[in-house]
């Protein structure tokens, strides 16, 4: 971890949540022991089924089931916690002085139909007035944690001074119905480690602002604490059911340790994801025990859902901003409605009706989610001492790429396509998936995991990697992509037209979440590490695979990182929308034969591909009359990014226009052709939708 002025701190946190707006409200709300927890009257609930959720106060009432209003309130949730967090830190001068070095991340599980989730990160970013990138992260219930964690990357990284980091999300009554038609819903309130088992949804939005240290103490900023470190993983088990042995969140908090570079022992408390349903805690708490081991005995536990519910996509933030407060007044946080122990629970759930003293300095807040993504983040004081230092970043090969599109299967059929440079079909035609994935049974997949799981496996198989046995939890996924499946989405809309919405298709709800491609791939090429799922629009996947390949360099327990996207054409698309899915195999260590390095990558604000490419080659040491070769839309002149003497090849244009295969189709074609020898150097780029990105390859030998 950095060690002096480089650390990164959190200066300003705001809330919206069933406790009210404002971290004051929520503050006020627990030291009275109070939930937030109350009869659902914004939609009729099932009847005779659970009628408890944790509604924003204010905006509780019926609200029209069109999706504007719903839109609406959830831009409102985010706008008004990201103000909070803003004022709190003092940063609006900041903001304004270079806002293109601020940047927001920002997880959630919501869907509209009329605004994909890059357009609601973009609409909050430029209310705000935040000029950087700005990501979506849609591993649902963990997301905003991973937001977290990402936005400390881009600071770490040099791509943001400023990062804006949470989630938002609002309850909806498909939401509502899809968990109760999992049967996850409680028949009263949330009670973590105790009954009655269940959890109670709920909704609001968080942020903290993310700065560096030296930064923040030069503006007369105050740290409210310092994030030492995070960790992710995927369970590879159940696409809703966590692994019963808790692997995957020992996976997440062991990798965050290590991150935070500090032992376990060092812990004063944990804010766990705790649903309170039996199988997310019992495998929660085995997690735990499995990465902390023994002095989790004498450290206190609780779940903030008890009074909070569980807010989905924003769970995580808002867990950990009950954290910073806590931490801030020297208490921990209590479960509430704490009756009696149920089997396989934390010695100590601070059990009580009010936050309760206890003096500590470094914590740990963990999630969970649909898919299997875990994520966990470390925070402390901040004045606790740094932890022991990260190694520093090593390079970062691509060891082979894999594709599935228009064109077929395989790196060869791509690079006679985009050398015919003339559109054909853009539907990605049949092809046996089985053959690539013995395990794999085509049926139960939608099309978008489909292309996912073909294009990791062809790749893994490029670069000759065989994901076994240890390797399995030191590979992980990162990909990116601009929605949900449409086959999903048209199988979901048709069970409620045929059962009515109490009695939707449970399969395809689970699968309704913009990671679920990701968690099915995982499970099917037990891809145990880091995974993550990003939208940004058009080059979604170029900026999954800089953020891997981020994380591959300064991470010690990650081996190969699998990174990409893809898309699923829409039904009566017209012909110039392709769909497919592209992706890269990252590795610390070259293989065998001509070793081609990712060696740059830049981040910029939407529209500034040429701040994108400026960054690349300065981090690959390259100049652009250097760059032979470029990948990118036609309107996206290469000249006015440096690159005067690379010959441009729009992949989008033999394949149909798809704003996350598309790229992730060029950049495999870009490692085929820098490996092969054609050219020495070739970097592919996005303008993007909402943040602009570009990736280098150089043949290192």
């Amino acid at each position: 971890m950095p060690t002096s002025d480089d650390e990164v701190v959190l200066t300003g946190m705001g809330q919206v949540s069933a406790l009210g707006r404002g971290c004051a409200s929520l503050w006020e709300a627990m030291c009275q022991g109070l939930d937030g927890l109350r009869p659902v009257r914004r939609f009729p609930p099932p009847p005779g089924g659970p009628c408890l959720a944790g509604l924003v106060p204010g905006h509780d009432g019926p609200l029209p089931s069109a999706e504007p209003p719903y839109l609406e309130l959830f831009r409102r949730f985010a706008l008004d916690a990201a103000r909070e967090a803003i004022d709190q830190a003092r940063a609006g001068g900041a903001l304004g002085e270079e806002p293109s070095r601020a940047a927001l991340v920002m997880g959630t599980n919501t869907l509209f139909d009329t605004a994909p989730p890059q357009e609601l990160a973009s609409s909050v970013a430029g209310e705000l007035g935040l000029g950087g990138p700005r990501i979506c992260v849609g591993t649902a219930c963990s997301a905003s944690t991973l937001a977290v964690g990402l936005g400390r990357d881009l600071l770490e990284s040099g791509a943001a001074d400023l990062v804006l980091a949470g989630g938002a999300d609002v309850l909806s009554p498909d939401v509502f119905a899809g968990f109760h038609a999992l049967g996850l819903l409680s028949p009263g309130r949330c009670a973590p480690f105790s009954d009655p088992p269940g959890t109670v949804l709920a909704e609001g939005a968080g942020f903290v602002l993310l700065e560096r240290r030296r930064e923040a103490e030069a503006r007369g900023a105050t740290p409210l604490a310092a994030l030492l470190g995070y960790g992710l993983s995927d369970d590879a088990y159940h696409e809703t059911t966590p692994d019963p042995a808790g692997a995957g969140v020992a996976r997440a908090v062991t990798s965050a340790l290590l991150d935070a570079g500090i032992p376990p022992g060092e812990l004063g408390y944990v804010n766990a994801h705790a649903t309170g349903t039996e199988a997310n805690d019992a495998a929660e708490w085995r997690g735990l025990g499995r990465a902390v081991g023994e002095p989790l005995a004498r450290i206190p536990v609780s779940g903030s859902k008890s009074f909070l519910g569980h807010a989905q996509g924003a769970a995580g933030v808002l867990e950990l901003i009950v954290s910073l407060l806590s931490l801030r007044h020297q208490v921990v946080p209590p479960t509430l409605h704490f009756t009696a122990r149920r089997r396989g629970g934390p010695a100590d759930p601070v059990a009580a009706s009010a936050p309760r003293p206890h003096r500590w300095r470094v914590g740990l807040s963990t999630n969970s989610a649909f898919a299997g993504a875990n994520a966990a983040v470390v925070f402390a004081l901040p004045d606790q001492p740094p932890g022991v230092p990260r190694p520093a970043p090593r390079p970062v090969f691509v060891r082979g790429a894999g594709a599935v599109g228009p064109h077929g299967l395989g790196l060869s059929a791509l690079g006679d396509r985009l050398a015919a440079a003339a559109l054909g079909r853009p539907e990605v035609g049949p092809f046996a998936l089985e053959e690539l994935v013995p395990s794999a049974d085509p049926r139960r997949l939608d099309p978008s995991s489909r292309f996912l799981a073909a294009a990791a496996a062809s790749a893994l198989g490029e670069a000759k990697i065989q994901v076994r046995g240890e390797l399995r939890a030191r590979t992980g996924l990162v990909v990116g992509s601009s929605r949900v499946s449409p086959e999903t989405s048209a199988a979901l809309l048709d069970s409620v037209r045929e059962r009515g919405l109490w009695k939707l298709s449970s399969a395809a709800f689970a699968r309704r979440v913009l990671g679920a491609p990701a968690g099915a791939c995982a499970r099917l090429l037990s891809l145990r590490g880091p995974t993550g799922t990003l939208a940004t629009g058009a080059g979604a996947s170029l900026v999954a695979v800089a953020c891997g390949a981020h994380h591959l360099a300064t991470r010690s327990d990650v081996e190969v990182l699998v990174a990409g996207g893809f898309d699923e054409r829409r039904p009566g698309a017209g012909g110039g929308e392709g769909e497919g899915a592209g992706c890269l195999v990252l590795a610390s260590e070259p293989g065998a034969g001509p070793s081609v390095r990712l060696a740059g990558w830049g981040l910029a604000g939407p529209g500034d591909a040429a701040a994108a490419v400026r960054e690349a080659l300065a981090r690959a040491g390259v100049d652009g009359a250097d760059v032979e070769l470029a990948f990118c839309r036609a309107e996206e002149e290469t000249a006015a990014c440096g690159l005067a003497r690379a010959r441009r090849v729009d992949p989008e244009a033999a394949l149909g226009r798809s704003d996350s295969a598309g790229p992730a189709l060029g950049l495999a074609a870009a490692y085929a052709t820098v490996r092969g020898g054609a050219v020495r150097t070739a970097v592919a780029f996005s303008a993007g939708g909402s943040a602009a990105c570009a990736v280098l390859l150089q043949r290192s030998s």
